[in-house]
């Protein structure tokens, strides 16, 4: 049996106890694959208390697939590795030379399958729970013709408010750059009352739209748009967008 069916059977022995948290950990909650190099480094620590054997793959979006019948331009090395507590181990994400569009970012996923050792216990009366932890991760690749990033080209996003009878007033993004962006939370002011969102990613080329999470009144001047948008680093850029007449939605530039 593949480590990834054991993942979803997970070892359960009716118990009470406490489970294993997960200890291997990945350096950065996304990669940035340039299109003009041929492999990047992906570095994994266990900050557990115990050995773990790791297993890594890539996907395409398609996480409950059989690994062995998707189909991405990338080879990652070691697969399958044992990781000591305390300490690290680098991979290395190969790209294939699989052709891929040169006019916008691709999207795959990094996989990290965490199969903790089993644990004797002195007390064989006692049940216990042993646990697999799965985590992924976004790979962006970028193909060598896009020289800036999400951050720099914000500024081209194309901003609208909608109207939904049930969901209240919705936030809609046009995405007509070769980016992906994604966004963590936002922020919408109406009739002089904040709505919170929660967002998530737009495609290149694609449209999307966030309601407020509690609703808001369908209709109303919505004056002002604040979105945290993720870089490429995993971390939260704030911006924030004035409604201006004549012109739309203008980001305002801060110090």
């Amino acid at each position: 049996m593949s480590l990834i069916k054991k993942f979803f059977l997970l070892s359960v022995l009716f118990s009470a106890s406490t489970a294993t948290i997960a200890g291997v950990t990945i350096a950065g909650t996304r990669i940035i694959f340039p299109g003009n190099e041929r492999e990047v480094s992906v570095r994994t620590n266990n900050k557990g208390k115990l050995p773990a054997l790791v297993q890594v793959w890539i996907d395409d979006g398609k996480a409950n697939e059989d690994i062995n019948q998707v189909k991405t331009p990338f080879i990652i090395t070691p697969p399958v590795y044992r990781v000591e507590q305390g300490k690290g181990q680098s991979l290395r994400l190969i790209y294939t030379g699989m052709a891929l569009p040169q006019d916008r970012e691709s999207l795959f996923w990094f996989n990290l399958l965490e199969i903790p050792p089993v644990v004797k216990s002195e007390d064989k009366s006692k049940n216990h729970l042993d646990l697999a932890f799965r985590t992924r991760i976004k790979i962006f690749w970028r193909p060598a013709t896009l020289e800036e990033n999400s951050v720099k080209t914000f500024r081209r996003l194309k901003w609208a408010i909608t109207s939904d009878s049930k969901k209240g007033t919705g936030i809609q993004i046009t995405n007509p750059t070769g980016y992906y962006f994604s966004f963590d939370t936002g922020t919408f002011t109406q009739n002089g009352k904040k709505y919170d969102m929660n967002m998530d990613m737009v495609a290149p080329g694609a449209t999307e739209t966030w309601y407020a999470d509690n609703g808001s009144a369908a209709g109303g001047n919505v004056t002002q748009i604040s979105v945290k948008l993720l870089n490429d680093y995993g971390s939260p850029v704030e911006k924030m967008l004035i409604n201006q007449p004549g012109k739309g939605y203008v980001e305002q530039q801060t110090e």
